[in-house]
């Protein structure tokens, strides 16, 4: 089954990290952590939590307590976002996306060899 599509807010993406390093965690163990990491309120997080539990991007099991778990890959998030990026900023157009970050702060001998390892990689793929 395929994963579901969803856009993570900034925030959001704080809250998966968080459960993407470590699954399941109870809500407090969430809120230790970005508490620590931020200066969130426990409210916010538990409303931050809810909304991703809304959005489908992570599930409980039931019991005392919730044991929370992302139920979307950490790829598949960084994906959709990719995309999105790619879409409002680039009209989809993946070149100049490298071209502005080649642009803007250089690419290193070790940054064009792994692009080119890439492309090579995809243009095998496509034979």
């Amino acid at each position: 089954m395929p994963e579901k599509q969803v856009s993570l807010s900034a925030g959001e993406w704080r809250i998966m990290e968080c459960l993407w390093a470590e699954s399941p965690r109870t809500l407090m163990e969430i809120v230790r952590e970005v508490m620590a990491a931020s200066d969130w309120s426990k409210s916010t997080i538990v409303t931050m939590v809810g909304r991703l539990e809304s959005k489908g991007a992570l599930t409980y099991e039931e019991g005392r307590p919730r044991l929370y778990r992302a139920a979307i890959s950490r790829d598949q998030a960084a994906l959709r976002e990719t995309e999105s990026l790619l879409s409002r900023v680039y009209q989809g157009r993946l070149g100049l996306l490298v071209n502005t970050l080649a642009d803007s702060r250089g690419l290193s001998r070790e940054d064009i060899d792994e692009l080119s390892a890439i492309l090579e990689k995809a243009r095998r793929e496509q034979t």
